[in-house]
């Protein structure tokens, strides 16, 4: 069997552009992906097309060595590398379950759970009473674990900009002055969720490293009282030895990972013990192949993992079935607002489905979900959705 071609396509998804890509073999044996990079789609496109190039006329059966190749060749690594790698790597692992006829988590070493716990997001809103309605309303959907953007930071934002206007400017560092009454407004946010939400659901923080240190750490005093599961990149996550030291100041767990480019990325941070929670998202950090490295390296060093996912089917069902054979998952995360499922119904059969913040897992061969070309090329990029203007 070799690889005869590797076609993508950009649509629009919502509030940005996802890339699809299908390998195809002279057996007629096809695999699926799905990877994304705001404000970086043709970017990331372009890798794909060059790392296409690389595996058209090769063997599909050898997924270890086209990723450890796609890596080194390239020379010059970082996340923009790996997201390409990832929609390669990610269509292998399909491709080769579905030649099989077997799903992709028998080939990762088979079931260690029969369901995958996913949690999903609530605006934080313009004030502590509509984000308590906003977890009321993730509760009544049958989610036990919701997560948030920082209050003050953020209300509603979408890749292009900020649809309300933020308290806290969109672009302000980590090192710029805060106001005084940020404090108690975050512990008013957190106390209104907790009494909606009681003390057995999970709560979430994603902060986006808008933090440095200091503030972090005054940011876990603050909420210490409402026992959240974690706190996500309090600060800037490129230096492991700022983490770590939230972390030792923290009762709250602290988490990180998004943006690893790789397990050599990942392993400062897990061998620092500088995050309770890892954060791997397998279409950013090099695919299965890589993602699943990471989870090793964390399971060494006593660290759950938690996966960043806020994308479609596709990229949910890779995740999943590479959640299911761990040992040291914690939870993933999922993108399952009505706005988003649209996206998913149009563009695959058979999506993965949740249900009271589970995924069964599927044995349908592959990772499940297949394409619909003729949907994909009806929407295609649009360029506004690549602007930026946030954190």
């Amino acid at each position: 069997m070799r690889v005869t071609a590797v076609r993508q396509w950009i649509v629009e998804f919502g509030y940005y552009n996802a890339i699809y890509v299908r390998i195809e073999t002279d057996d007629g044996v096809e695999g699926v992906a799905e990877v994304a990079m705001r404000r970086r789609t043709r970017t990331v496109s372009a890798i794909v097309e060059e790392l296409g190039e690389y595996l058209v006329g090769k063997d599909p059966t050898r997924i270890e060595q086209h990723s450890e190749r796609m890596y080194r060749d390239s020379f010059l690594g970082g996340t923009l590398l790996t997201i390409g790698m990832s929609a390669i790597d990610v269509a292998l692992w399909d491709l080769n379950a579905r030649a099989l006829g077997v799903p992709v988590h028998r080939l990762l070493g088979g079931k260690f759970r029969d369901s995958v716990p996913v949690y999903t997001h609530a605006r934080a809103t313009e004030t502590p009473e509509t984000f308590a309605r906003e977890v009321a309303d993730r509760i009544a959907m049958g989610f036990t674990a919701i997560k948030t953007t920082l209050p003050g930071f953020y209300t509603k934002v979408s890749s292009v900009h900020h649809e309300t206007p933020a308290a806290i400017p969109a672009r302000q560092t980590e090192t710029e002055l805060l106001p005084n009454w940020i404090w108690p407004l975050l512990a008013e946010y957190f106390a209104a969720a907790r009494e909606v939400a009681g003390p057995d659901v999970h709560l979430m923080l994603d902060c986006h490293g808008r933090l440095n240190v200091a503030n972090a750490v005054r940011l876990c005093e603050v909420l210490e009282p409402y026992h959240l599961t974690f706190i996500e990149e309090p600060v800037p996550p490129e230096r492991p030895e700022w983490l770590a030291e939230v972390s030792r100041r923290s009762t709250t767990p602290i988490a990180s990972g998004e943006r690893w480019a790789g397990p050599y990325a990942a392993a400062p941070f897990l061998e620092q013990r500088a995050v309770a929670v890892a954060q791997p998202d397998v279409i950013f950090c090099g695919g299965i192949t890589a993602a699943k490295r990471i989870a090793t390296l964390a399971e060494a060093n006593a660290v759950s993992i938690a996966f960043h996912n806020p994308f479609g089917p596709l990229a949910s069902a890779a995740t999943w079935h590479l959640a299911a054979t761990l040992p040291n998952l914690l939870i993933s995360e999922s993108m399952l607002t009505p706005e988003q499922l649209v996206f998913w119904d149009r563009y695959t059969d058979d999506p993965p489905r949740v249900s009271g913040g589970e995924w069964l897992v599927s044995d349908e061969p592959g990772l499940g979900p297949r394409l619909r070309i003729e949907e994909l090329v009806k929407h295609p990029f649009r360029p506004e959705y690549d602007r930026g203007g946030t954190r």
